[in-house]
């Protein structure tokens, strides 16, 4: 949830925080960009040594760090603090991550882990509607240090999540984990022979995953997050531009979608009752970007108001689904001792999507138009929609 939350704090301000600190567009750009590049490369790494060591210390690392930084964020004013505290956020800030990673180890039943992860991202819609609300009431309210004080409110967050996640108890992972390995493994107790272990276990653990079968996954999930992006990047100037709505009635739109997504995110073992045959989530997958190309073509195609604010009805429903179907379809391939390596291969997809969206955006709305937004955004989700039929039917003829 604070993950979210700092999403919707720090994004929608950081531009306009480092023009007023007299940036150039050239430092700006580069400030918002190091971020998802560092997520593109730390993603799996992170996961990944949360998988040989322990994802509760991994996790409470990553939480420390980032309540430091964001301290430091809001007060810097050079820009190479700001770039040096940005990617120290791109390297350690895979709390989604590692909490996706950590939960299942306190559940018994496999069948529960969608349902958990629906909740799990419901909450993180909660916490982003929440944060927007506070976020755009700070700055507004405090124009000057509104961008401080949110900083230092996130910086707090990260610390009561980080006292929060102490107080769990240990799982058994890492005891297992532990008896598995070797004697001359545990002889080792020096510091640096530790870390040069633990180094090479996490370099292992990546290179003896098998990527070439989990290239479908990763790629719907990028694809599903370039279309979702086009979405989310441009849907307040769309509003704005052919319905003239106020800033009170977007805030409205968004508390709507967020609610019918939180209902969609708590009724995932209904939903899953739906699909009691599909055991490797291939309709699931189909039906996903099936809803996303049909709801953004008639999100782009409608003119009237209210009938735009029912087909967000839809296209909420299909978003929801589509982050909680790909988190499940990981879960499904993967074993207990790489599932943060895998998570995190798929948070890289999503931030190789945050980097190319802004970009196909910008030139799509320059080019040709705003009204097109949903159209492009609709053919990724197309290309997602094809791929997942021809892969099931490729499945089929060579089960036969």
């Amino acid at each position: 949830m604070t993950d979210f939350i700092s999403v919707s704090f720090i994004v929608p301000n950081l531009d306009v925080h480092t023009k007023e600190l007299g940036f150039s567009y050239v430092q700006i750009g580069l400030v918002g960009a190091v971020y998802p590049l560092c997520q593109i490369l730390s993603s799996p790494i992170i996961g990944s040594l949360s998988d040989v060591t322990s994802r509760k210390r991994v996790l409470l690392l990553c939480l420390f760090v980032c309540c430091c930084a964001y301290f430091w964020l809001g007060i810097a004013s050079s820009v190479y603090v700001l770039l040096s505290l940005r990617i120290v956020l791109g390297i350690f800030k895979q709390t989604q991550i590692l909490t996706r990673a950590l939960a299942p180890e306190y559940i018994h039943e496999p069948n529960q882990v969608s349902i958990l992860y629906g909740k799990l991202i419901s909450l993180g819609s909660f916490g982003q509607t929440i944060g927007s609300f506070i976020g755009g009431y700070t700055i507004e309210k405090y124009p000057r240090s509104g961008f401080t004080l949110l900083c230092g409110l996130l910086s707090i967050f990260f610390g009561i999540n980080a006292a929060l996640i102490n107080s769990l108890p240990e799982t058994k992972t890492k005891d297992e984990k532990d008896e598995d390995k070797p004697d001359s493994y545990v002889s080792k107790t020096s510091a640096i022979a530790t870390v040069v272990a633990t180094i090479k276990e996490t370099y292992n653990t990546l290179y003896n995953i098998e990527w070439l079968n989990l290239w479908d996954i990763l790629l719907f999930k990028l694809l599903m997050s370039i279309s979702t992006g086009l979405y989310f990047n441009n849907f307040r100037i769309y509003l704005r531009t052919e319905y003239d709505l106020s800033n009170v009635s977007l805030v409205c739109v968004l508390l709507f979608e967020a609610i019918i997504s939180s209902i969609v995110n708590n009724s995932v073992a209904f939903i899953n009752k739906l699909y009691i045959n599909d055991i490797d989530y291939t309709q699931r997958i189909f039906h996903t970007f099936l809803g996303i190309v049909l709801t953004l073509v008639c999100l782009g195609m409608v003119s009237s108001f209210p009938l735009y604010v029912l087909l967000l009805v839809p296209k909420a429903v299909s978003f929801a689904l589509a982050r909680i179907v790909t988190l499940a379809v990981v879960m499904s391939r993967s074993a207990p001792n790489n599932r943060g390596t895998l998570i995190g291969a798929l948070y890289s997809a999503s931030s190789l999507a945050s980097i190319i969206t802004p970009i196909i955006g910008g030139l799509i709305i320059q080019y040709l138009g705003i009204s097109y937004i949903y159209f492009v955004a609709s053919l990724f989700a197309t290309t997602g929609l094809v791929i997942s039929q021809t892969r099931t039917r490729y499945v089929k003829e060579k089960m036969k």
